[in-house]
């Protein structure tokens, strides 16, 4: 991919896309390694810059209705990282309300970007019935840690699991949305059990950086795709 944007132009908005995809890089980054002073301002303000920046790089290129969807979504994301570090015991619930919101977004994006029936592969199919067999399973396997969160996480489960079935259905590149979106799946389900049941420290670093990644590669993909349906998974790196 030698450059991210297509309209040469716009050489500055185009220079300062690339630098909110950087600096949101290097958010992730910082927040991952905490490598930021001490206290809860400046955790949420570390944390919140990885999307945040890709939050500023969708809004300098908003040029359709999808583009605005994305960004909506990334706001509520933005808005979910930051209630999720806040110390208060409705944070996690807070915090599943907004990203919520987020995949509500997500999933009109994605079916308003719906593939064509005739062009959708078996295999699609085939991995979408697996997401939701996983999601199952996963709901079984913590049903009774949960507790009184039971209900609204397995709602919410069952939400962020249609956000990534629409994703994967949709005509933004699999590789990049699809597999995206199935990471967030991931990302989630490992979040639930570091945050209801006894798992290792470093399940912190995969909820993150599969996190951070599922984020990136929906951001980018949903940006490198045409506005029309095009062949080949419409999208184009130039």
């Amino acid at each position: 991919m030698t450059r991210i944007f297509s309209q040469r132009k716009r050489p500055i908005a185009e220079a300062m896309g690339q630098i909110f995809v950087i600096l949101s890089f290097i958010g992730a980054v910082a927040y991952g390694a905490s490598l930021y002073p001490e206290g809860i301002l400046w955790q949420a303000l570390v944390k919140m810059s990885a999307v945040g920046f890709l939050v500023l790089f969708v809004a300098i290129n908003i040029s359709s209705f999808s583009h605005f969807l994305l960004f909506l979504a990334l706001v509520a994301s933005v808005a979910g990282d930051v209630l999720l570090v806040m110390p208060h015991e409705q944070s996690f619930l807070h915090g599943l309300m907004a990203f919520g919101v987020a995949h509500l977004t997500f999933i009109i994006l994605y079916l308003a970007n719906r593939e064509r029936f005739g062009r959708i592969s078996s295999n699609r199919v085939r991995f979408t019935v697996l997401l939701w067999a996983f999601a199952f399973v996963a709901g079984f396997w913590m049903y009774d840690a949960l507790g009184d969160m039971r209900y609204y996480v397995l709602g919410y489960t069952a939400l962020l699991v249609l956000m990534a079935s629409a994703a994967i259905l949709s005509r933004f590149p699999p590789r990049l949305v699809g597999l995206g979106a199935v990471l967030f799946v991931f990302s989630d389900a490992a979040l639930g059990a570091r945050q209801f049941m006894n798992v290792p420290d470093y399940v912190g670093y995969f909820v993150w950086v599969s996190y951070y990644l599922s984020q990136f590669m929906v951001t980018l993909g949903v940006m490198l795709t045409e506005d029309r349906p095009a062949y080949s998974g419409g999208y184009r790196f130039d």
